[in-house]
C-alpha cells in the first residue's frame, strides 16, 4: 500500500502532467475553432465542444449538468452563473450546447483567443467605459441573437474561497430584452482548478447546475438591483448547499 507521501507526490505529478496537456491542446485547438468555423457555419462550436470533453477526460476531469430538463431547449435565456475558476466558460459551453458568452472588448485583443471567442459568437461588451456598455446592452437587448447568453455577473474571477458583488448589466439586458434569468450554480470549479492555478488541474468532477428561472415579466432596467439580488441568492444558496446528486454527463 503506497505512503501518504507517495500518493501526494503522484497526485501532483498528475497535477502537473495535466497543465502540460491542456497548454498543448489549447494551443492546437483556439486556431483550430476559428478556422473551421471560417469554413463552415458552426465547424467551430462543434469542434470545440469535442475536444474539450478529449481534453477533460485526458485531466480525469468529468462534466456533468442537472437541472436543464424544465427549461424549453428552443427557450430565450440570460444564464448568470457564479465564476471562480476558467473551469467556468468550458462547464458551460459543455452543459449548453448553443450558449454564447459575453466577454469585455480587451480579451479580444489576445491573440490567437480573439478568433476562437468570435467563432463561438462572443459578445464584446466595453467594461471599462459605462456608458459605451449601457448603450451595447441596449443594442443587443433590441435583437434577436444569441439566443442563449451566458454573462459573468461578478465581471471577473472570484479570488480563492470568495464570492464577488454581481454587477447589474445582466439585468439591465434581461428586463430590456423581456427574457427570463437562469440562476447557474458551477460546483467545484474553483478548487479543481483555482485562480492563479497556471492551468494545473486536478482530477475531478465540475457540475453546472441550473437553477428555477427568474421571471423579468413586468420589470423594466429600473428592477435591475432586484432581480440582480434574486439570482445571486439562489446562486449563493446552491453553491453553499453543495452539488445535487445524481447529476448527468454534459451533452
Amino acid at each position: 500500500m503506497a505512503s501518504p507521501e507517495v500518493g501526494r507526490w503522484r497526485a501532483q505529478l498528475r497535477i502537473q502532467l495535466n497543465r502540460v496537456i491542456v497548454i498543448g491542446g489549447l494551443l492546437t485547438l483556439l486556431p483550430m475553432v476559428a478556422l473551421a468555423e471560417r469554413v463552415r457555419a458552426g465547424a467551430g462550436r462543434r469542434l470545440a465542444r469535442g475536444c474539450l470533453r478529449a481534453l477533460g477526460r485526458l485531466c480525469g476531469l468529468t462534466f456533468e449538468a442537472t437541472g436543464a430538463d424544465h427549461l424549453a431547449g428552443t427557450g430565450r435565456y440570460i444564464f448568470v452563473p457564479n465564476h471562480s475558476s476558467l473551469l467556468d466558460v468550458p462547464a458551460m459551453l459543455l452543459a449548453w450546447p448553443d450558449l454564447c458568452f459575453m466577454a469585455g472588448a480587451d480579451l479580444f485583443r489576445i491573440p490567437l483567443l480573439s478568433g476562437a471567442m468570435r467563432a463561438l459568437g462572443t459578445v464584446a461588451i466595453d467594461r471599462h467605459n459605462p456608458g459605451v456598455a449601457r448603450r451595447q446592452l441596449a443594442e443587443l437587448a433590441r435583437g434577436t441573437r444569441p439566443a442563449c447568453l451566458a454573462i459573468f455577473a461578478e465581471g471577473g474571477i472570484a479570488p480563492p474561497g470568495r464570492r464577488l458583488a454581481f454587477k447589474t448589466g445582466a439585468f439591465r439586458l434581461a428586463a430590456g430584452a423581456g427574457l427570463p434569468i437562469v440562476p447557474v450554480a458551477i460546483h467545484n470549479g474553483g478548487r479543481l482548478l483555482p485562480p492563479g492555478g497556471r492551468l494545473a488541474i486536478s482530477p475531478g468532477v465540475i457540475v453546472v447546475e441550473f437553477l428555477e428561472p427568474v421571471s423579468v415579466v413586468g420589470r423594466t432596467s429600473r428592477d435591475r438591483h432586484v432581480l440582480r439580488d434574486l439570482v445571486r441568492q439562489s446562486v449563493t444558496s446552491s453553491l453553499d448547499a453543495g452539488p445535487p446528486m445524481p447529476a448527468r454527463a454534459a451533452r
